[in-house]
């Protein structure tokens, strides 16, 4: 177990009730924000945390070994300092993250319970979430080729090679429902069935482009639903953009991009069952001879 500082030690052995934790967030630009659950400001190691509503970090997953240590951080959108414009913009992502342990009373008495950076970011109904990927989440990144039945490029990337600009693939409309700050409805193209657009992107002006999570016809309308609702609010009447998605199958890579040529996965690739099957009377010949024959 790590051993803590001489004085916040003393501070818990004494049943001290003294303690808040504080957040310190460093945007990749530079800019540092200080967030705590104790209800005044505090100045600790030389940085300012200011209170935040709602504000909460979850405990971390820890193991033996170098583990990724992940944990959570949720608070309201409440801080001028922190909006969801700039979250979903991507103004924090990578952004440094420090978990303190402090005693109010004496700020001097502080320990640095964990450090990451921020990973996956979600903002609905006022509330944000991020993920803190620990300093070994590193090395959960793959390096090099993964032998796996489906694609392992992006789509549009050089590897697949497809212009994501052609008319088959990127449709510009305007929203004639809206049903959810995340679902709408619009005219359906002629050419484009359900689940065109899944796992593609949705556009609205210089706004990030938000991932669609589904896509269905009904006759001349097609339902969109959003993984999150966009920066700027639907409006029926916006310009909207959307792009065609791929489950990285070879399949839709045919099918819907005819690009098989380009397939940068293994489809043929023998699976679990067949690595783990053994030879049964019921099977047939079994002469030692090709599959196939």
């Amino acid at each position: 177990m790590r051993e803590l500082q001489p004085d916040l030690a003393a501070s818990l052995a004494s049943g001290c009730t003294t303690l808040c934790r504080c957040i310190r967030l460093i945007r990749t630009d530079g800019d540092m924000m200080g967030f705590t659950d104790h209800d005044a400001p505090i100045e600790v190691d030389g940085s300012t945390f200011l209170p935040t509503d709602g504000f909460e970090a979850s405990q971390e997953s820890a193991a033996l070994g170098p583990s990724t240590g992940e944990w959570d951080l949720r608070a309201a959108l409440t801080d001028d300092r922190l909006t969801q414009e700039d979250l979903l913009a991507g103004r924090y992502d990578g952004a440094e993250v420090e978990k303190l342990l402090v005693d109010w009373q004496n700020p001097t008495a502080y320990e640095l319970l964990s450090s990451g950076t921020l990973g996956e970011v979600s903002s609905r109904y006022g509330l944000f979430q991020a993920e803190v990927r620990g300093p070994f989440a590193a090395f959960d990144r793959v390096r090099g080729r993964v032998f796996s039945a489906r694609c392992d490029a992006e789509l549009g990337d050089t590897r697949c090679g497809i212009d994501l600009n052609q008319p088959a693939f990127t449709t510009t409309t305007t929203v004639e429902v809206v049903l959810e700050p995340h679902i709408f409805l619009m005219t359906a193209p002629a050419d484009q069935a359900s689940g065109h657009f899944d796992g593609g992107t949705f556009a609205q002006g210089d706004d990030k482009p938000v991932r669609v999570r589904a896509h269905s016809v009904n006759g001349a309308t097609a339902r969109i639903t959003l993984w999150q609702a966009p920066i700027t609010p639907l409006e029926v009447g916006s310009e909207i953009t959307l792009r065609a998605g791929c489950d990285k199958s070879f399949a839709t890579c045919k099918a819907r991009f005819s690009n098989g040529v380009n397939f940068c996965g293994f489809p043929y690739m023998p699976g679990d069952d067949f690595a783990l099957s053994y030879p049964a009377s019921s099977d047939g010949n079994l002469d030692g001879g090709s599959l196939s024959s």
